[in-house]
């Protein structure tokens, strides 16, 4: 008989959360070390983690705080040339920087649309390209990026380039997935349904919005951190090893129905 004990493990894994002292991003960040992983958050902010830090050493694992800029490469060799002085190799990288600005589509700029897209778009690709080199070389390596139930379903208004940025990075994922498949390498994205973050608690503290959308989701609640998180963890790690190109919802149900 196969032993299945601790297949969701990550002890000994070295992470790269780019983006991971956000709302998400941090509480992926400690989930990945409360797993086993040792944790590097490459984000503007990285001093916003303190306690994360703390925690992480009094668990007796390896912590990394970089300030890192995705959009901008020179900040981003630099983050990853550090990780791999403390860390010698990169086992998982995280894609959790993302935003949106919300307006009409008839009124959208062309500095706001840019600014959208280049975050959740252009900075995935540009973390994941200087990260990839490496897991290429070690043969190793699981990349997941956050996407949102948005990429494959519209919104009544506000949403056009949160909505094509987050399509874009699905098929990102997926045509990562069959070109760096050979590497060992897997590529999935997660896509949850609306998240209380900072970012978004405005829409979901209005009563008629939250209603409505609950009304919607066929477990009758939004997605919290901890749901989403439980995918990171598994995604990340070996369970996974056959898992590549997905785009997993964490979604309640609401993709499912019309």
């Amino acid at each position: 008989m196969d032993n299945y004990r601790n297949m969701f493990t990550l002890e000994g894994k070295k992470a790269v959360i780019a983006g991971g002292a956000g709302g998400l991003g941090l509480q992926i960040s400690a989930a990945l070390m409360q797993n086993g992983a040792d944790i590097a958050v490459a984000d503007m902010e990285p001093a916003k983690v303190a306690e994360l830090e703390k925690e992480t050493r009094d668990a007796g694992r390896q912590f990394l705080g970089v300030r890192t800029d995705i959009l901008d490469t020179a900040s981003i060799d630099e983050m990853v040339d550090t990780v791999i002085a403390r860390f010698g190799r990169m086992d998982i990288l995280i894609n959790a920087a993302g935003m949106n600005i919300l307006k009409k589509a008839e009124e959208y700029d062309e500095a706001s649309w840019d600014k959208v897209m280049d975050l959740n778009v252009k900075g995935t690709h540009l973390v994941t390209k200087a990260v990839g080199k490496h897991m290429i070389a070690q043969r190793y390596g699981r990349i997941i990026s956050i996407s949102s139930v948005r990429s494959i379903l519209g919104m009544p208004q506000d949403y056009i380039a949160y909505c094509a940025s987050k399509g874009a990075v699905n098929m990102y994922t997926k045509q990562l997935a069959c070109e760096w498949a050979k590497y060992g390498i897997t590529c999935n994205a997660i896509a949850p349904t609306f998240t209380r973050t900072p970012i978004n608690a405005f829409q979901l503290d209005d009563p008629e919005f939250y209603n409505k959308l609950i009304n919607r989701i066929p477990l009758g609640r939004i997605c919290t951190p901890r749901d989403i998180c439980a995918a990171m963890v598994y995604l990340a790690g070996d369970a996974a090893a056959f898992v590549t190109g997905q785009i997993l919802g964490v979604d309640g149900g609401i993709t499912i129905i019309q």
